[in-house]
């Protein structure tokens, strides 16, 4: 009996052993599958012309990194301002995708409320099935938001999904703690605001994290509704540096070529600096994040 059980604890241990090695392997692959490109997109932002030539325009490391591509993106195609523009929209988009959320979330959690099936279905209606372009943009143009910039903020206070995942959130709440705190005489704000607000909390920067993603890299909604140059986004002013031609500084016609830049340089370092501050807020809010999945996985 003894030899049969060591015999099945080796079998198990190695059966656990090819399990972890296929994992670790499929892991590896994924990690590869996310850093490689982004080594490349910094490789060939800091590359020359000249040693592009040299590595057949692959680069992951470039051997004498140059700035000059950076330099351009900064000075020449409006990406400090387009930069300002959607910080704010960011800022301003994210607090509008919250307030309504979290006030028609709680509000639909009570089950005592009237109309309040078909509030839920006409919600569920309208985050499944989607206007289209056309409709949207006859909306924009009826609420005089059209060329304006709270046309990236307007359309944020409709956050359906926002306000299912709040909902879901308050119903699991104990009723204990909203049954004390009616007893003491608290209303319903004043629920919503001292218990509930503080219970969501990690709730909340869930959603702001996935809202502030989408409005970061955003650049559709202002080539539809937006013509003013002034109010482009820094994720449409990247599009436009990828679709146009990008002619040299003539004062630097005569330089080496391992110290000038090429076009592809200049749209790896527009994607680098547009991607950077995001990049630099996701790995604190990371943990939010997998419980904004978490939770909007879970059926209340």
């Amino acid at each position: 009996m003894k030899k049969k059980r060591e015999h099945s604890r080796r079998k198990m241990s190695g059966q656990e052993l090819g399990y972890q090695i296929v994992i670790n392997g499929i892991m590896a692959l994924v990690l590869l599958a996310c850093v490689v490109p982004f080594l490349y997109v910094v490789g060939m932002s800091l590359s020359s012309k000249g040693e592009m030539i040299d590595r057949n325009f692959f680069i992951l490391f470039p051997r004498k990194p140059i700035l000059e591509a950076y330099t351009y993106v900064m000075r020449n195609s409006g990406f400090w301002h387009g930069l300002l523009v959607t910080v704010l929209r960011t800022a301003l988009g994210v607090s509008a995708s919250l307030v309504f959320p979290v006030i028609l979330g709680y509000i639909l959690s009570k089950k005592d409320i009237p109309f309040r099936k078909p509030m839920m279905l006409y919600l569920l209606i309208t985050m499944l099935l989607g206007g289209g372009l056309i409709p949207g943009y006859l909306l924009m143009r009826d609420l005089h938001l059209l060329n304006s910039f709270w046309v990236y903020v307007i359309p944020a206070f409709g956050n359906i999904y926002g306000i299912l995942v709040v909902k879901m959130f308050v119903e699991e709440l104990p009723l204990d703690l909203l049954e004390s705190a009616e007893l003491d005489g608290a209303s319903e704000m004043q629920k919503l605001v001292y218990i509930a607000m503080p219970l969501l909390k990690p709730t909340l920067c869930a959603l702001g994290l996935f809202s502030a993603v989408g409005q970061w890299n955003d650049w559709f909604s202002a080539l539809i509704y937006v013509r003013n140059p002034e109010l482009f986004p820094v994720q449409l002013i990247i599009r436009n540096l990828f679709n146009q031609s990008i002619v040299p500084d003539p004062t630097k016609m005569n330089t080496s070529y391992y110290a000038t830049f090429t076009p592809e340089s200049v749209k790896m370092a527009s994607v680098v600096l547009a991607v950077l501050p995001i990049l630099g807020v996701y790995p604190f809010l990371q943990k939010y994040f997998i419980y904004g999945m978490y939770t909007g996985a879970v059926k209340g």
